[in-house]
């Protein structure tokens, strides 16, 4: 991947073998994995299974500003949590030493018996350090991003290559053309899904568009099985969008963000909606290789951008419904019809 955030940096971290605890005696049953996570650590905002984000054990000791998504915590194999500050490093080794102890040698979610780190994980967890620079490396890069490759929101509008004229509540017409024609599309709102009743949310790109209109806020940028009814990640068939949004970044710095990942890493921007809230939704075709995504999974939220929409099933904002009285529209779209 190329850009200033996708360089990789390798480096070696030393590893200390997990000694056993010293035996004790309890009449509870013991913890999931999870549970002693958020027994150690709090809250945590999981993003999949094995991670999530949560406060840093080291905030107080922080010297620049703090983000939501510093503190990222790794569950599989050697629980691992990383912080995007250095000055939290004491903090962060106690805090895994604790963590690995109580996991490894007390989770249920193993045989019970205490162990050492063994070269598969000592080999993970340098991996992993790589991948943690990588993350580092982005949110350092996020001023020079915001700065080099800016695009306002008037921007955006004016270098459009299809000019988007006409009726904002027929935008949606314009995204479904750039699915193929027979990709089962879920269209609704956000509890229709998951009865019977709901299989007619589940349509093809064709038969959408045999439609005068449609009704609901949102749209999955995903093909789904024939005969879904539940919006779910096992009904996804195939991933045609990633979609790309931040909470924090505004309009006019968002674009910027949309335009360093089309032309810098190469990434094919098909359209972005505005949302009629804070933020714009950025569409770009799914990356074909899975190191890319994971890249991606380290990088965008590093950059402040949402790591939710990486869950397939997740639904996003709909252009030409109305979110509270406003149009959610479509503000660039690449190509008039994109399908193949």
């Amino acid at each position: 991947m190329a850009g200033e955030a996708a360089g990789h940096i390798r480096y070696t971290n030393m590893t200390e073998n997990i000694e056993t605890p010293a035996s004790s005696t309890t009449t509870t049953a013991p913890l999931s994995a999870t549970e002693i996570a958020e027994q150690q650590l709090g809250n945590i905002d999981w993003v999949s299974p094995t991670e999530g984000y949560c406060e840093c054990p080291g905030k107080d000791r922080h010297t620049n500003q703090d983000g939501k998504r510093d503190c990222l915590l790794y569950l599989d194999k050697v629980p691992t949590l990383h912080c995007l500050h250095a000055s939290c490093a004491p903090a962060i080794e106690e805090a895994n030493r604790k963590l690995r102890a109580a996991i490894l040698n007390g989770s249920k979610d193993n045989d019970g018996k205490p162990r050492r780190l063994t070269a598969e994980d000592k080999a993970r967890l340098k991996e992993r350090d790589r991948q943690e620079r990588l993350r580092q490396r982005a949110a350092k890069s996020l001023p020079q991003v915001l700065a080099n490759h800016q695009w306002t929101y008037d921007q955006i509008i004016a270098d459009s290559p299809i000019q988007l004229t006409g009726e904002e509540r027929d935008h949606w017409r314009l995204l479904l053309q750039t699915f193929k024609p027979e990709d089962v599309i879920w269209i609704g709102d956000k509890f229709d899904s998951g009865k019977a009743e709901h299989a007619k949310h589940f349509r093809t790109a064709a038969d959408w568009l045999k439609e005068s209109s449609v009704t609901g806020q949102f749209i999955c940028p995903v093909a789904f099985k024939n005969n879904s009814t539940a919006r779910s990640n096992d009904n996804v068939l195939v991933r045609r969008f990633l979609v790309v949004e931040s909470d924090t970044l505004a309009k006019d710095q968002v674009g910027s963000v949309f335009r360093w990942l089309r032309d810098k890493v190469g990434m094919d921007l098909v359209a972005i909606v505005d949302t009629a809230g804070k933020s714009l939704h950025g569409w770009f075709r799914f990356p074909q290789h899975d190191y890319d995504v994971d890249e991606l999974k380290l990088v965008l939220p590093a950059l402040q951008c949402d790591p939710k929409l990486f869950t397939p099933s997740q639904p996003v904002r709909l252009p030409g419904a109305l979110r509270d009285w406003k149009r959610q529209k479509l503000i660039y779209l690449a190509k008039e019809v994109v399908n193949e």
